[in-house]
């Protein structure tokens, strides 16, 4: 609990002087365990109404929020005191299972949740081959002495997406991935969704493609 108390304190004190990491967040390397290319200059509403600066991106394997200053990185263990993120002109959300990007506001409302697995690389078994095995148990970054961690994978492993879409309707949250659990969802407009899904023949992993399905949703229920 102390660790957790001190990496909060620093995250709400280094909120008011982010403004000195700002220069760096562009040297930094893309590294595939986080949603956006680089750290970028966001705004963090809290729920009592303040809003903060900081220099953030988005960790998909531990669907953490994680932020920059010199050159280190703290995670934001405390998304409960957190309203909304926005970061690169998208909207997220803190959920139970990390934060959500808001991507449709309507009669439904469509999240995606970023997320990802890590595999490991492989190893050699002759004859050129490799066997691939699937870990969700890696080495996670290790805290240090203030909190910091690293966010760099051991090179043995790699990224996997595991992207979900939950939609909001009637008050209630549903999430898919295919064609099948989204269709289990609108059963009243079965037949307008297939037609819409045959004609633009919908990849699921293309979620600029899911957010023009759910618009084409509301203007039918």
């Amino acid at each position: 609990m102390k660790n957790k108390a001190r990496v909060l304190y620093i995250f709400l004190a280094l909120l008011f002087v982010a403004e000195g990491a700002y220069a760096q967040r562009d040297s930094l390397q893309n590294l595939p365990n986080l949603l956006l290319p680089k750290f970028i200059t966001s705004v963090v509403k809290m729920k009592s109404g303040e809003k903060r600066r900081a220099v953030l991106n988005y960790n998909i394997v531990d669907q953490e929020m994680v932020f920059m200053q010199r050159d280190q990185f703290f995670v934001l263990n405390d998304p409960q005191l957190i309203d909304t993120v926005y970061m690169a002109n998208r909207t997220f959300i803190p959920f139970e299972k990390g934060f959500y990007e808001l991507a449709l506001r309507g009669p439904v409302t469509l999240f995606i949740q970023h997320k990802a697995y890590v595999e490991s690389a492989g190893v050699p078994t002759g004859y050129g081959a490799m066997s691939q095995t699937t870990s969700y148990n890696y080495v996670k970054a290790v805290y240090d002495n203030n909190g910091a961690i690293n966010l760099k994978l051991p090179d043995e492993f790699k990224i996997t997406d595991d992207t979900e879409y939950w939609v909001l309707k009637d008050g209630e949250m549903k999430n898919f991935d295919n064609k099948r659990q989204f269709l289990q969802i609108f059963p009243e407009r079965g037949k307008e969704l297939k037609q819409y899904l045959a004609k633009t023949r919908l990849d699921f992993d293309d979620y600029k493609a899911v957010i023009k399905l759910v618009e084409y949703c509301n203007t039918i229920l």
